[in-house]
């Protein structure tokens, strides 16, 4: 895994970028990432291309040896694009236009907008499309908007959008259920736009698809920049390891490059990518909709922005494993590469407080990278800003220009760790080159089904306050990583591997026949499907099915659900499973199973008491676990252990927030706690990194 950073030239005194390139290169640091906010810098004028500057930065990291990623600068559009094109400028539903200033001030479907990113996005592509040093290009940044815009070429985009899907204006009105307040459309020409997907007391099979539609004009944006950038990139450019069930690809230079990367594998020399840096569970743009147009996905991680409410402990300057693990493979899952594009390296400006992390944060949260097989793991930004909007946010380099700062030794602590190993495993290949190398052990994994449309359902029908789509894919995904299990993430449509022992599908609300085929498909075969509360109520127009609750997969859980609860905030309830109580709060089915249905757990206290809450049922040659109930962590650890124990995997349960992954022969271990843990490693285990106990936001390296 290469490391690297943001660095901004157009930011600094010419007179000091030499000196800064320096300090890259002496930190360790292999990869400068550049240009995204600097169109102005590129185009002062319409049509006045200026890139000799950003082409002699470009020739200073080749100097030093160090990748580039460099960026379409569109995210920032510059005054005189947005002052000579308003209809650049997105309007809100009260029809005021945005005013220019920061960033993201701009509409995706603005014919002008395009015109202009196609001007710039060419003259990089032209300049820089083939240049050795370049690796990977991001286009734009962080793809997201405030409201969806209101200006006309939006909403007449939206209306040709919907024209395409629905061919006639009956079929919108019955997938809309216009019926409900009699609010008919007689011609496309009538439908406006929502501004947002708040839902208020609208129509909210309209605004699903207006959701689904801004993510799709975003798409379209992007496709435009990435065809321009693939052209002049030529047979640079190609796709490798897309689609399902192929290894991973990316730099040799991580623990364990002598022995086949299980299930992450690596070669020598990636091809460089296109790109962009997506924000977690951002329900602006469905990653899907941009995938197909990348080589290499990648993502933001800034998991301690202090917006904890009355934290116990200290755990909050760690942030979650489990949404760091999480998104790490739901990126690596579309093309089996990926890359993290920006990681916290200290205090930032735009969190709740300004928490100041944990000693070994950000080192852990590099190994946590290497682990999961990241390509690159890239920061914003070398130099901590003396102005600006995020004058506060940290840098690698504080704001002297010249002295590391906490965040900036740890990333060169890490640097030199990696060489380390790496540097030992090939002296030991060297000193037996024609030794037979064993192949290492495959951990077990577990299929976790990740929906991102159902975000968006949730987030405008959610029924409780309590739901939250996103913290229960990350119980379920910590529920089995805390085992040393992997857990791959999958999504809809996409083929199961057949060899996952159990596929865990959790609040796939919204369902079509080929989901439900999966499903049955995959429990038939011998698998153990595990469904949750919230699944197949629903087709993908949002609409209730005809007939008794998740009436497509009552086959399947063999039994039915009579009624559902919800608890208010701050409420509690119990379960009983296996002798003990857990509790839940936030959704709870009552179950009847048919007479060979088991029951596996029970509501302990309400008035429904004894009502079943969690069922297994036999379902030809494999299993389905149904449960009903959004519980807290403690119980879906306990039921996964269950779940995983019965399948016979062999299952490490490791304390709650500690991971263990594999990479190659490596074992690496992952401590997100602020108390110290002992690493499960055989007896006269030699640690390459770490000790046997391993510190608070510690890591540890074994070989096996």
């Amino acid at each position: 895994m290469k490391i690297g950073t943001y660095y901004y030239p157009e930011q600094w005194p010419r007179e000091q970028w030499e000196r800064d390139f320096d300090g890259i290169a002496a930190l360790g640091l292999q990869i400068v990432h550049m240009g995204e906010f600097a169109w102005f810098s590129m185009e002062p004028r319409e049509g006045a291309i200026q890139l000799d500057w950003l082409s002699e930065c470009v020739e200073m990291a080749a100097k030093r040896k160090l990748g580039v990623i460099l960026c379409t600068p569109t995210a920032s559009p510059p005054v005189w694009l947005v002052e000579k094109y308003p209809e650049v400028l997105p309007v809100d539903g009260a029809g005021k236009r945005a005013r220019f200033g920061g960033r993201r001030h701009y509409s995706p479907t603005s014919p002008a907008m395009k015109q202009a990113t196609g001007r710039i996005v060419s003259a990089l592509a032209e300049r820089f499309g083939k240049h050795p040093a370049v690796i990977g290009w991001q286009v734009d940044n962080e793809y997201s908007s405030d409201f969806i815009d209101q200006n006309e070429h939006a909403v007449a985009a939206f209306r040709s959008w919907l024209a395409a899907k629905y061919g006639e204006i009956g079929t919108l009105n019955k997938a809309w259920g216009c019926q409900f307040w009699n609010t008919f459309y007689t011609d496309f020409s009538q439908i406006l736009l929502p501004e947002s997907r708040v839902l208020k007391y609208g129509n909210p099979h309209e605004v699903l698809d207006a959701a689904r539609f801004w993510s799709w004009a975003f798409g379209q944006f992007n496709r435009g920049q990435v065809e321009i950038l693939k052209a002049k990139m030529g047979s640079d450019f190609r796709v490798q390891g897309s689609g399902e069930g192929k290894t991973r690809t990316g730099t040799v230079s991580t623990p364990g490059d002598a022995a086949a990367q299980q299930g992450h594998g690596q070669v020598a020399h990636a091809t460089p990518f296109i790109t962009t840096n997506f924000i977690p569970f951002q329900a602006d743009v469905n990653p899907s909709d941009m995938a197909g147009d990348f080589n290499l996905m990648s993502w933001d991680s800034y998991p301690c922005p202090g917006n904890e409410l009355a934290p116990t402990d200290q755990n909050y300057r760690l942030g979650n494993p489990s949404q760091i693990g999480f998104m790490h493979e739901y990126m690596a899952g579309f093309h089996k590469r990926f890359g993290l594009m920006e990681v916290q390296p200290g205090q930032i400006n735009w969190g709740d407080a300004p928490v100041h992390l944990y000693p070994g944060a950000v080192r852990l949260w590099l190994w946590t990278a290497l682990a999961h097989g990241a390509e690159f793991a890239t920061t914003y930004r070398y130099r901590q800003p003396r102005f600006g909007v995020e004058m506060f946010h940290h840098g690698l380099i504080g704001i002297d220009g010249t002295t590391p700062s906490l965040g900036g030794r740890e990333f060169q602590q890490t640097i030199d760790e990696i060489e380390r190993v790496t540097t030992s495993e090939r002296a030991a290949t060297a000193a037996s080159p024609v030794a037979p190398v064993a192949a290492p052990a495959v951990t077990p994994a577990v299929g976790l089904v990740f929906d991102f449309e159902q975000l968006w359902w949730f987030n405008i029908l959610p029924q409780s306050k309590r739901w939250d789509y996103a913290r229960l894919m990350r119980q379920w995904y910590g529920a089995f990583s805390r085992l040393g299990l992997n857990v791959k993430v999958l999504r809809p449509g996409q083929e199961w591997p057949a060899d996952l022992p159990i596929i865990v599908a959790p609040g796939l609300q919204m369902v079509d026949n080929v989901v439900i085929d999966q499903m049955t498909k995959y429990a038939a075969t011998g698998g153990h499907l595990v469904l949750t509360c919230r699944t197949a109520l629903m087709d993908r127009t949002g609409q209730f099915f005809e007939g008794p609750l998740a009436k497509p997969i009552l086959p399947l859980i063999g039994g039915s659900i009579e009624a559902y609860d919800g608890l208010p905030q701050g409420s509690l309830a119990m379960i009983e499973q296996d002798g003990k109580k857990y509790p839940w709060g936030v959704w709870g089915d009552l179950l009847y199973g048919e007479p060979e249905t088991k029951t596996i757990a029970k509501y302990a206290d309400q008035f429904y008491a004894g009502a079943a809450a969690v069922t297994q049922h036999r379902y030809q040659g494999g299993l389905v676990t149904y449960c009903g109930v959004f519980g807290e962590e403690t119980f879906t650890d306990a039921l996964a252990e269950r779940i995983a124990t019965q399948a016979k995997l062999p299952i490490t349960p490791l304390p709650p927030r500690v991971q263990i992954l594999r990479r190659g022969a490596y074992r690496i271990l992952l401590n997100y706690t602020t108390g110290a843990v002992e690493a499960p490693a055989p007896a006269r285990t030699r640690f390459v990194v770490g000790t046997r106990k391993v510190e608070a936001a510690g890591v540890a390296v074994w070989k096996e």
